[in-house]
């Protein structure tokens, strides 16, 4: 068993610029490859603990040097096999490389640990067929061949640099997630009816138009307003309907959607994973069963509730913001109000939907 911690090889950056050739030069010339690997940008260092069969540790520490990355540990045997787990839960290493058979131990020791595991790869004896066989069931993500060697596993590493960059945001995202949730818990109440704080509102709106361009799905939002004809009714009437409209409208929208109150005549509506057909059929139903509430009579006369709606949309992969996206459903929101109709969708002049 042994444990090193060692820097990455480098060579002379100021030695291995290309120089211009003073005069034209054959293109299939023979590149200096030193020269053209000075030129590329470098590749993130990986923290590889390893751990194999005594004859193969030395082969295998010699062969992730070479690629760049660092071994942090190099490590045979049950002492060795501690060791690794120790460092499995201080949570440094980026990678895991694992002699199979022999280390499934240490594989499922790393497993225990997910999400926040390093990525395994096991090295295995064979053809490559079997050994993506034998890596696939110790619960390795990728598989190299033995005996080690730089050449098969540059690309490995590589790959296993890519998982954990991806793990990483992927944790993030869950993390801001786990937060919002938290907030979601704390500030919910249930004599709002339904409706979230307009603060935590626009960070779940924020973090969804974030993932709606990463993971390219379309996301909409509803604006709604109370409609009544004048004159104006008396009193203490609009509040009723308001509230009568904020509860049929929560009752109305999906388990992913999310309502708050913008401000005391409008409700806002965000709209995950949906398009702008999906929205506008969403934003019919809100208004539908707001309609369907009973009236308010007071004066002698009678205010049946009334919501108008304006749906504005982000197309899978588009780049947009929180202002542009709300400016966009107020306009839909005053069409509807100038057309007389319950819902619509804004209607845009060429050239102006990218302003």
């Amino acid at each position: 068993m042994s444990r090193a911690r060692t820097k990455r090889p480098g060579t002379s950056r100021g030695a291995g610029k290309a120089r211009a050739p003073s005069q034209a030069t054959d293109p299939y010339e023979k590149v200096d490859e030193e020269l053209v690997l000075d030129e590329l940008p470098e590749l993130r260092v990986l923290q590889v603990a390893i751990y194999e069969s005594t004859p193969l540790l030395p082969s295998a520490q010699a062969a992730v040097e070479a690629c760049g990355h660092d071994v942090a540990i190099g490590a045979v045997g049950r002492d060795g096999l501690e060791l690794i787990k120790e460092a499995l839960r201080e949570g440094d290493l980026d990678v895991l490389l694992v002699g199979v058979p022999g280390g499934e131990a240490v594989i499922d020791a790393a497993l225990a640990l997910a999400p926040r595991r390093p990525v395994v790869i096991a090295a295995c004896g064979g053809s490559a067929v079997n050994a993506a066989r034998a890596a696939a069931a110790a619960g390795a993500d990728l598989v190299t061949l033995r005996p080690h060697d730089a050449e098969r596993l540059a690309p490995m590493l590589l790959a296993a640099g890519r998982l954990v960059e991806a793990r990483r945001e992927l944790a993030n995202v869950k993390g801001s997630e786990a937060v919002l949730r938290q907030k979601l818990d704390a500030f919910t109440d249930p004599d709002r009816s339904g409706l979230q704080p307009f603060e935590l509102f626009s960070n779940v709106l924020e973090l969804e138009l974030k993932r709606a361009r990463r993971q390219d799905y379309a996301l909409s939002i509803g604006l709604f307003a109370l409609e009544l004809p004048p004159p104006a009714p008396p009193p203490g009437v609009r509040g009723i309907l308001r509230a009568r409209a904020g509860n049929a409208l929560v009752n109305a929208i999906r388990d992913i959607d999310m309502a708050t109150e913008l401000d005391h005549e409008r409700l806002l509506v965000l709209l995950p994973h949906t398009d702008r057909e999906g929205a506008v059929q969403v934003a019919q139903r809100i208004t539908a069963a707001v309609m369907a509430g009973d009236p308010v009579v007071a004066g002698g006369r009678t205010f049946p509730p009334r919501l108008i709606g304006g749906v504005a949309t982000v197309a899978p992969g588009q780049d947009t913001s929180v202002p542009k996206l709300m400016r966009d459903a107020q306009r839909a929101l005053e069409q509807a109000r100038h057309d007389g109709s319950d819902v619509a969708v804004p209607i845009f002049v060429e050239g102006e939907e990218d302003a």
